[in-house]
């Protein structure tokens, strides 16, 4: 799905063929019935890359945890584009990016427990930060799926609830070290979305509303 720039009625979301310079069908923003043919260039197309959450889950997520998630692979893009280029960690840039926009693959929650070792990595204005890969487990619990990195210093811990067929959400907190889990509705709550990328390869995304952003990228 992409938008595209349409001189009468703003931007329109509509699907595009591969023929960038091929004149497509709308329908108007107002919602009318009226179509409209347009040529499509490059500079008027605008790739989709923010996230739906299903009203099933809207009462679960905190209401300043609602953009982050819907267009946190947009604000995390920013960010890595903004970084100086002799920040620590620079020739991660690619990689990082390429998690990011990486195709969706369909993923379900009885998969998860499949994946056992994760690691983190950091992104802010100073630099990209990664870590090595620590252990980690999903398992049921009171009838929900549960994840917890169970080694390393910096610990997420919570809930994963299906979200669409490419997209599931989690909600939980952090801690340190042994210290006692916290939970989505404490002071350490935190929300992200989780994507199947590959085969054997899982991403979490945490945007923060500092301008930081955290990827959990999971194998088997």
């Amino acid at each position: 799905m992409l938008f595209v720039a349409c001189p009468t009625s703003g931007y329109s979301s509509i699907n595009i063929p591969e023929d960038m310079n091929t004149a497509v069908n709308i329908n108007t923003a107002d919602g009318m019935d009226a179509t409209e043919t347009i040529e499509i260039k490059a500079d008027t197309v605008k790739a989709d890359t923010s996230d739906v959450i299903v009203p099933a889950l809207n009462r679960l997520i905190h209401a300043d945890d609602y953009l982050l998630l819907t267009q946190g692979k947009e604000t995390a893009l920013n960010i890595l584009s903004s970084l100086d280029n002799d920040v620590y960690g620079n020739r991660e840039v690619p990689m990082v990016r390429n998690l990011l926009t990486s195709k969706h693959q369909t993923v379900s929650l009885h998969e998860l427990k499949d994946y056992r070792r994760v690691r983190s990595i950091q992104v802010n204005n100073s630099g990209i930060f990664s870590y090595p890969y620590f252990t980690c487990r999903f398992k049921d619990s009171g009838g929900k799926m549960f994840f917890e990195k169970t080694t390393g210093s910096q610990r997420k811990s919570g809930y994963v609830y299906e979200n669409t067929r490419e997209t599931m959400v989690f909600l939980g907190g952090w801690s340190v070290n042994n210290d006692p889990q916290t939970t989505y509705n404490s002071p350490n709550s935190v929300a992200g979305m989780v994507y199947k990328i590959g085969t054997g390869k899982i991403i979490m995304l945490f945007v923060m509303s500092n301008q930081t952003f955290e990827i959990y990228e999971l194998k088997k």
